[in-house]
C-alpha cells in the first residue's frame, strides 16, 4: 500500500526553513508523506484538499488572537497571524467533520480546543501559584533548538517537566502513563471546548494533552514541542506513528 499522505498546516512568518523540516522529518520517519498546506481562504478548495489527505498535523507557531476566544492581549503575546488563524480554525472543524485523523502540537493543540469553543489562558503568570512558574517562554532557548535542527548541531538540554496521562487515552499508547516533556509555550488550555477531552496534565494543572473522543477519527493534541521531542524519545517519535497510522487505515478505507 502507498505511504499516507498528511497535509502540514504551518506559519510562513517565523523560523526560517524551521518548520518545514522539524515537522517532516518525524513524519516520513513514521512512514507517511508530509506536504504543506497554504492558507486556503475558499470552503470548497480546502475541502477539495481534505477528499485528498489521509492525514491532518497542525504545527507550532504565533499565538491565536484572543479575540478568537474571547481573550485580550497579554504583554507577552506574540505576533498574530489572523490568516493562518482563520484558515486553521475553519480546516480543523473540516477535517472533524471529514473524519481525516488529526494532530496537533503546541499552537495546533489550542487551535483544536478554540475551534471547538474553549479558551485559553494568556499567558502562564495569569495562573495561581505554582502553575504562574510554569516553564515556558524562553525564547532564546528556543532559537537555539531551531538553529541546531537547521545546521545538525546538537540541541541544548530543553526546560522540561514531567506528565501524568490518562490510561484509557491514545496518548498514552505512545508515551503510557508517565513521560518527561519539553516545555516552551508560554500559553495553555483554560475552559476545554465541545466534546475536549484533557488527557495529560503537567504536576501543576497545566494541560498537555487533550483528545476528541467522539470525533470520527484521531483528534489529539500536545502542548509540547513534539517535533523536537520524537528524537530521543521512542514513546514520543511513536505519537507520529499513531497519526501515520490512522492516516493509512483512512486511506485504505477510501480505496
Amino acid at each position: 500500500m502507498s505511504r499516507p499522505l498528511i497535509g502540514v498546516s504551518t506559519g510562513f512568518t517565523d523560523y526560517g526553513d524551521y518548520l518545514g523540516v522539524a515537522l517532516a522529518r518525524p513524519l516520513t520517519a513514521a512512514g507517511a508523506v508530509p506536504v504543506v498546506v497554504p492558507y486556503l481562504e475558499d470552503a470548497g478548495d480546502r475541502a477539495a484538499l481534505l477528499e485528498r489527505l489521509d492525514g491532518l498535523l497542525i504545527g507550532p507557531g504565533r499565538d491565536i488572537h484572543p479575540s478568537r476566544y474571547g481573550g485580550a492581549r497579554h504583554p507577552t503575546s506574540t505576533e498574530h497571524s489572523p490568516l493562518r488563524d482563520a484558515v486553521e480554525l475553519a480546516l480543523v472543524l473540516e477535517a472533524l467533520d471529514a473524519g481525516v485523523p488529526l494532530l496537533g502540537i503546541c499552537r495546533g493543540m489550542q487551535v483544536l480546543n478554540v475551534a471547538l469553543g474553549g479558551t485559553l489562558h494568556a499567558d502562564h503568570s495569569v495562573l495561581p501559584p505554582p502553575a504562574d512558574r510554569h516553564p515556558g517562554g524562553d525564547w532564546a532557548t528556543w532559537d537555539r533548538f531551531v538553529e541546531a535542527a537547521l545546521t545538525g548541531q546538537e540541541p541544548p538540554e530543553p526546560p522540561a517537566h514531567p506528565i501524568a496521562i490518562e490510561p484509557d487515552s491514545r496518548l498514552a499508547e505512545a508515551l503510557g502513563t508517565h513521560a518527561v516533556v519539553n516545555s516552551f509555550h508560554h500559553q495553555s488550555i483554560d475552559r476545554p471546548g465541545r466534546g475536549v477531552r484533557v488527557v495529560a496534565r503537567a504536576p501543576d494543572g497545566v494541560v498537555e494533552a487533550i483528545e476528541v473522543p467522539d470525533a470520527p477519527a484521531l483528534a489529539l493534541g500536545v502542548q509540547w514541542e513534539l517535533q523536537e521531542g520524537w528524537r530521543d524519545n521512542a514513546g514520543e517519535a511513536a505519537v507520529f506513528g499513531i497519526l501515520a497510522r490512522e492516516a493509512a487505515r483512512a486511506r485504505l478505507a477510501a480505496a
